[in-house]
């Protein structure tokens, strides 16, 4: 009797810990994935983690008007709706609102620009015309001061190094090659797929009275380089449109490609809607214009865990600039405050082709491959939105001032309003703006390079 006691105590002890060990263990695992117990309300709910980081920091977070810490920070918090605010003296403040998921951490990059910008010279040469080559970070300056020495066309590689003087220019023509009737503050920049090249074209300077006489010779194009100084001029005013639907033909295969990355379900509405106008630097996000409306097919359903709650828009209107995330299959409308009308596209091929007597019968002909290129529209976007570094933001060249705001519509804030010339605005590759100023026009007929220090 006394043995079977004996066991029945060992037992019951066992079972005693092995029991305490079970609770604790579900204590530990439920306290990790987000469980709290409530002492006011004697209940257990789920919570969740708010990450909030900001360039630059610290900054102040704020949630529902609260100020809970310095970033960068971890908040445990209950589920539910909140308000989340960033600041920091002197710089704009972030704003976005979430709902917070039990056992989800919730990441938000804040990034907040100086309401004070800096201006700093990056050139001084006394610039009539910038141009963007495409959509990189490089620049085509022109200058006609009246310097026959210095007067030319310019490429300019802005670097994200600490600038103590100058950054050096490469010199691609001078203006003394081109004829003396030429008017050099005309030129029109075309550039090939790989930006290693460029046709240039002029007007020719003609009088009232000589215009009515001109014909359709009224302008030249040259071919020129861009890797280096181009000592004799080739002129290609004759073959220049067929150079340049080569040109385009080539982008547009380009721009398939990324139609490719696209998911399967989406792509065809992305042939047949879209005009492609970049991708993010990160390569995550599309950039495009409706071409038609249309509506985008739901590709992720239910959305990603953590994905961006800013609501979206899946049914898209022709002339609409929108931003597509491949990553989160999220669309969003970026409103501008002009209207996009979109041009006539570019052929894509040269205006002879071989006619259908010429056609073996037994040869199909190679089918045209689906036109998701429009390159003045392209043009025209990238002189107004660009890609700001991160891919989490875009830049806007508003009337007269630049705001910046995330690829989701939200957090637009004015980053520069001072004088700037309109024709051209960039991003340099330290986040600062490019603009065209001319800070004493008194004494001066043209401005020059600066960069806005809007970090």
């Amino acid at each position: 009797m006394k043995i079977v006691i004996n066991t029945t105590k060992h037992l019951l002890q066992r079972l005693i810990i092995f029991t305490i060990f079970v609770l604790v263990l579900i204590a530990v695992i439920a306290y990790a994935r987000g469980y709290r117990f409530n002492f006011r309300e004697g209940t257990i709910s789920s919570t969740g983690i708010i990450s909030v980081n900001s360039t630059p920091r610290p900054a102040k977070v704020y949630i529902n008007g609260v100020l809970q810490g310095a970033t960068d920070t971890n908040l445990t918090l209950p589920y539910g709706q909140y308000s989340v605010e960033v600041k920091k003296e002197g710089y704009s403040s972030w704003k976005k609102d979430v709902l917070l998921k039990g056992e989800l951490v919730m990441s938000l990059n804040a990034l907040l620009f100086s309401k004070n910008p800096s201006l700093t010279p990056l050139t001084n040469l006394g610039i009539s015309k910038a141009v963007s080559v495409g959509n990189t970070d490089k620049i085509i300056l022109l200058t006609t001061t009246g310097d026959t020495e210095k007067d030319g066309v310019y490429l300019f590689e802005p670097n994200s190094q600490p600038l103590t003087i100058f950054p050096p220019l490469k010199l691609l023509m001078l203006q003394s090659l081109l004829p003396i009737d030429v008017d050099m503050n005309t030129a029109e920049f075309e550039f090939d797929p790989n930006y290693r090249q460029a046709i240039v074209t002029f007007d020719y300077v003609v009088t009232d009275e000589a215009k009515k006489e001109m014909t359709d010779a009224s302008t030249i194009s040259y071919l020129i380089t861009l890797d280096n100084q181009n000592v004799e001029l080739f002129d290609i005013t004759n073959s220049k449109e067929t150079i340049l639907a080569k040109w385009e033909a080539e982008k547009n295969k380009e721009l398939l490609k990324i139609i490719e990355t696209l998911p399967k379900k989406l792509q065809k509405t992305a042939t047949e809607s879209f005009y492609i106008v970049s991708l993010s630097p990160d390569e995550k996000k599309v950039m495009y214009v409706a071409k038609d409306d249309s509506s985008l097919p739901i590709i992720l359903d239910p959305p990603l865990i953590g994905a961006n709650q800013t609501p979206e828009v899946r049914n898209i209107k022709k002339g609409n600039l929108y931003i597509y995330d491949k990553k989160e299959d999220r669309n969003f409308h970026i409103p501008l405050t002009h209207e996009i009308e979109i041009p006539k596209p570019t052929p894509t091929v040269p205006a002879s082709m071989p006619s259908e007597d010429s056609i073996s019968p037994s040869v199909s002909p190679t089918p045209t491959p689906p036109q998701i290129l429009n390159a003045p529209l392209v043009r025209t976007i990238q002189q107004t939105v660009l890609w700001y570094p991160t891919s989490e933001y875009i830049a806007i060249k508003e009337d007269k001032q630049i705001v910046v705001m995330q690829y989701d519509g939200e957090n637009k804030e004015v980053v520069y309003a001072g004088p700037f010339s309109p024709e051209y605005f960039g991003i340099s590759p330290d986040w600062n703006l490019m603009v065209v100023i001319n800070l004493n026009p008194q004494n001066n007929e043209y401005g020059d390079l600066y960069s806005v220090g809007i970090r």
